[in-house]
């Protein structure tokens, strides 16, 4: 295995500088017209600010900085959008499984009232084609039968055709 080499510190010469507001607005305004902060170089940052007594060294260090600062509101925007997009996808799941129980409730409840209906109705049209067909075999000259409330006419229309029911 390599002995790794490491570079000691070598603290500048120049004091540090302070960045003020309007030289911070400045160094932006040059780093977005160069591309943006991935694009930028120092060199170019320098030499297209103008300014007297900045270094590359400077320029070096605030870039960095401010490299760093664009990379974690990056990283902060990804996870907003990541929990955004994982909230709307519990809410379209929610939708999906509330309107899954209403289409179920619903269907369920039409098959109660059909089998409410079929059986209630069941019963009554049993006895109502046995009194018509009573009624008529009693008047078969006559033109019109009239049995439980309904017409029965000379044509021929039985209830088992008329209710779809034979018995």
């Amino acid at each position: 295995m390599r002995d790794l080499i490491v570079r000691s510190y070598i603290r500048p010469k120049l004091p540090s500088m302070r960045w003020t507001d309007d030289l911070d607005i400045r160094f932006v305004q040059v780093v977005e017209l160069l591309g943006g902060e991935r694009s930028a170089t120092p060199k170019k940052i320098l030499s297209h600010m103008g300014v007297r007594d900045l270094t590359i060294s400077h320029v070096k260090s605030h870039l960095q900085m401010y490299r760093k600062k664009k990379e974690a509101e990056s990283i902060k925007a990804r996870r907003m959008i990541h929990e955004m997009k994982r909230r709307q996808s519990q809410q379209y799941l929610q939708i999906y499984e509330r309107a899954t129980q209403f289409i179920q409730n619903h269907q369920r409840l039409q098959l109660d009232n059909t089998e409410k209906i079929t059986s209630s109705l069941g019963s009554s049209n049993k006895s109502l084609y046995q009194s018509s067909r009573v009624g008529f075999n009693e008047n078969r000259d006559n033109d019109v039968v009239v049995a439980g409330g309904g017409v029965i006419g000379e044509e021929g229309l039985s209830l088992e055709l008329t209710l779809g029911h034979k018995y």
